[in-house]
């Protein structure tokens, strides 16, 4: 809650953070946490993607340990009965599918606490539209993270972007208008191709004086330009 020190002022803040404490301690309240992050930053994960992926995970875990339990039973209890094995059989193969798809969920849960973990570093250094930086990169692969899954080494990766004229407006280090054209650059220049920034003229006009950035962009919303450039 440190940012709203800021806005709220030293003393208000305070109060507010008093009170947030003083619910948040009482035992009636402990499943309705009161949490605050600043969305400005990335940080902030909905709980209802993180509890989906914990149940999916919970359950593919008690699946796992039941089919174990089960082949464990039948192999040493059957090993003569023909029909039994081929069970054993149908069994280790939904095993294997349920190690498979646990593998996937971990991965999922794993790759989306990196990508907040990243966004808001590159948030953190200015960068204005983390999403289509992470596109330019190259994904996420292409970062570096430390063992505790935080990313690290994060200005000397956008350093080539910051020092590229083209690239101005990734970062929110001036109020100068985006010259897509190679001018100066600078200002909180949305994706025009992207949903929540959805804008024809822009694109229209980024289109005209930047082609081969028109289609980046559009690339890094999931939209395909077929451009001859």
């Amino acid at each position: 809650m440190e940012f709203l020190k800021e806005i709220l002022g030293e003393e208000l803040y305070k109060q507010f953070e008093t009170a947030v404490n003083a619910y948040n301690s009482k035992s009636e309240n402990k499943d309705k946490q009161i949490k605050i992050a600043n969305l400005g930053t990335g940080e902030y994960v909905g709980k209802g993607k993180y509890d989906s992926l914990e149940a999916e995970k919970t359950n593919l875990t008690g699946q796992i340990t039941e089919l174990n339990k089960t082949i464990e039973t039948l192999k040493n209890g059957n090993k003569d009965n023909q029909k039994l094995q081929n069970t054993i059989t149908e069994l280790q193969g939904k095993l294997d599918t349920a190690n498979a798809d646990l593998e996937k969920i971990q991965s999922e849960a794993l790759n989306t606490t990196k990508t907040y973990a990243l966004k808001e570093q590159l948030s953190k250094a200015g960068v204005t539209d983390p999403d289509y930086l992470i596109f330019k990169h190259g994904g996420l692969d292409k970062f570096n993270f430390d063992k505790d899954n935080k990313p690290i080494g994060v200005e000397d990766s956008i350093k080539p972007y910051r020092e590229d004229k083209t690239m101005a407006h990734l970062f929110g280090t001036s109020n100068q208008h985006y010259d897509p054209a190679g001018g100066n650059g600078g200002g909180n220049v949305k994706n025009p191709f992207a949903k929540d920034s959805f804008n024809l003229t822009e694109q229209g006009k980024l289109l005209k004086e930047n082609p081969a950035q028109a289609k980046e962009m559009a690339a890094a919303a999931g939209v395909t330009l077929k451009l001859n450039i």
